[in-house]
């Protein structure tokens, strides 16, 4: 399988890694691409073979896109192909929305989108599933994030923090971003962390899986800075990392009768 990975910063790196180390993905080449010739040179030095450096025209099967949120709808698009299969992994509204509407094409070209394919949404969306799997029916599900990837990531949930947050309530409603103040429990050594509404997609895709559902809702977990400085340019550059994240997805329902949650 050739596989292309657009973008070298900390997830396409962490991606790469993935694949050159995993042994239940039968993988012949790994061609990557970033906006810095010098950074997917280093990358492709780093491992060797089979890692090489790319472009956007290498005829791949798999595109795993690693860029700037933003920016994933519209080279999805270009990078469309018979047969293709591309993984974005953005966490921007605009971008999955943009994703979402290529069906026609992807049907036509017999190609397949994979919109949120990352942390949240992403894994969250697959937790989600499994929980759901214990419940008979499911009426809720919520879904809480903490941490970024790189820097790119950084900026994108500084944004997404002071933009209208999408929420499902039986239909679609807006929210101001930093509103709904939420103490969210996360896996140790995260713990408890304040969680906020903000622009998150995941709403937008789990609503799909579970169209009969009364309420669907996103936070990202933020300080009180986060939340005031939100509307500012970021005040000081984010993280070379992200260093730790987590998720926390909390289903509800009803099991044999009765009212009953999964986290």
């Amino acid at each position: 399988m050739d596989i292309l990975v657009v973008g070298a910063g900390v997830v396409g790196a962490g991606v790469v890694k993935q694949l050159v180390g995993s042994s239940s993905i039968s993988v012949s080449r790994v061609a990557v691409i970033d906006r810095s010739p010098d950074r997917a040179w280093h990358l492709a030095e780093k491992h060797g073979p089979p890692v090489t450096v790319g472009s956007l025209e290498d005829p791949a099967d798999v595109v795993i896109l690693a860029t700037a949120s933003g920016s994933q709808a519209r080279l999805a698009r270009r990078l469309l192909d018979d047969g293709r299969v591309v993984l974005a992994s953005s966490d921007s509204v605009s971008d999955v929305r943009r994703m979402l509407g290529m069906n026609g094409a992807v049907r036509q070209l017999n190609s397949l989108v994979v919109a949120g394919a990352g942390m949240a949404p992403g894994l969250s969306d697959v937790l989600a599933v499994r929980a759901a799997e214990e419940l008979d029916q499911v009426t809720e599900v919520h879904v809480a994030k903490f941490g970024t990837g790189g820097p790119d990531c950084a900026r994108q949930h500084h944004r997404a923090l002071s933009s209208l947050a999408l929420e499902w309530r039986g239909g679609w409603k807006q929210r101001p971003g930093g509103s709904g103040r939420e103490l969210c429990w996360f896996p140790s050594p995260v713990d408890a962390a304040d969680c906020y509404r903000a622009a998150l997609p995941d709403p937008m895709l789990l609503v799909r899986q579970f169209s009969r559902a009364d309420r669907i809702t996103a936070r990202m977990a933020a300080t009180r800075r986060d939340r005031f400085s939100s509307w500012l340019p970021m005040l000081r550059p984010p993280h070379p990392e992200g260093k730790l994240g987590a998720v926390r997805v909390e289903v509800r329902g009803q099991r044999d009768g009765a009212w009953a949650g999964r986290i």
